[in-house]
């Protein structure tokens, strides 16, 4: 399944932006705070992540709560001399912070054209950090290190001058999708179940950022 040029329709790209203000409305109220006004980019692209990876569960990875395990936020938290608690009560604040520090700014991701950061952002917090750096990073022709630098930058923007960001970002979506169908294959027994969920996540990607089939 790839994602092709194509001209369609923007109803359902305006009905998602619709919820993603709704959503973050939500949030907000649950929190009682104000959303940062600077950066209404980055809200935008974690709301909609966060409809993939929120959710209180306990599993093999252990108690998770808006995609953030019990362990990871403890190491976090310790590292930034934050007072500690149980994931069960985060509020929109804390998983903001959270996103922001190690899924935005630690990856560099925020350093990256605006146009591509929400999707690089999803992937990252989908896949990990490096594998979604070192996605793009290999579509643009750098050296997959999985580190955002001056390198980095400059052959996005050279791919992005030579073929447009539309097929950067549709390209970025394509790899997400190889990299899917490629694990999926590697274990059915383990992946198979989680493809569709996948493969929906990213056409709905693709949606919000006006890409269509």
């Amino acid at each position: 399944m790839h994602l092709k040029r194509k001209h369609g329709s923007y109803l359902v790209v305006l009905l998602l932006s619709v919820l993603t203000v709704i959503f973050t409305g939500h949030l907000e109220k649950q929190d009682g705070s104000q959303r940062g006004r600077n950066n209404m980019a980055f809200d935008n692209d974690l709301v909609n992540t966060l409809r993939y990876e929120g959710g209180l569960t306990n599993d093999t990875g252990g108690l998770t709560n808006y995609g953030i395990r019990q362990d990871i936020y403890n190491a976090y938290t310790k590292v930034n001399k934050l007072p500690n608690k149980s994931v069960k009560e985060l509020k929109y604040g804390d998983v903001r912070n959270f996103y922001e520090s190690e899924y935005y700014k630690k990856p560099k991701i925020n350093m990256l054209p605006e146009d591509v950061q929400g999707i690089v952002f999803d992937t990252a917090v989908n896949l990990g950090q490096g594998t979604a750096i070192k996605q793009l990073q290999r579509l643009v022709g750098s050296k997959p290190d999985g580190l955002v630098g001056k390198n980095t930058i400059a052959q996005i923007n050279k791919y992005v001058e030579q073929n447009g960001s539309e097929e950067l970002k549709r390209q970025l979506l394509n790899t997400r999708m190889d990299y899917y169908r490629k694990l999926s294959e590697s274990n059915p027994g383990k992946y198979g179940k989680y493809i569709n969920g996948w493969y929906n996540r990213v056409i709905d990607l693709a949606r919000k950022h006006g890409i269509n089939d």
